[in-house]
């Protein structure tokens, strides 16, 4: 068997990782830690991807569109709080866009 070798970091990684996650193991929670981590870290996610998806329905209630249609509007007319409403809106979307493609390489990474 050969044998594998790690580094320090990784080392405390693993450490670290086993010492936090063993209560839900120990508890019977999950089954082993690597399980528990995913779900735990899956679930972290979803909340992150939940509360943009809030930000961005927040958005076209209160401006009664969608945020292309939005972005439109403003075309050479807005005003400087209704750009700010547009970064906000814009930074919104964009953390959506990449707490769902972090899930999916998530999601894809734990079924390897």
């Amino acid at each position: 068997m050969e044998e594998v070798v790690v580094s320090k970091d990784q080392a405390r990684l693993i450490e670290v990782t086993e010492k936090i996650m063993s209560p839900l193991v120990k508890e019977g929670i999950f089954e082993d830690v690597e399980r528990a981590l995913q779900s735990v870290l899956l679930d972290y996610i979803d909340r992150r991807v939940a509360l943009y998806k809030d930000k961005n329905t927040a958005f076209e209630i209160r401006h009664n569109t969608n945020f292309d249609t939005f972005t439109i509007s403003l075309k050479d007319n807005a005003t400087p709080e209704q750009e700010d409403e547009w970064m906000d809106w814009e930074t919104a979307l964009m953390f959506l866009k990449k707490w769902q493609v972090i899930r999916e390489q998530v999601t894809r990474n734990a079924l390897a």
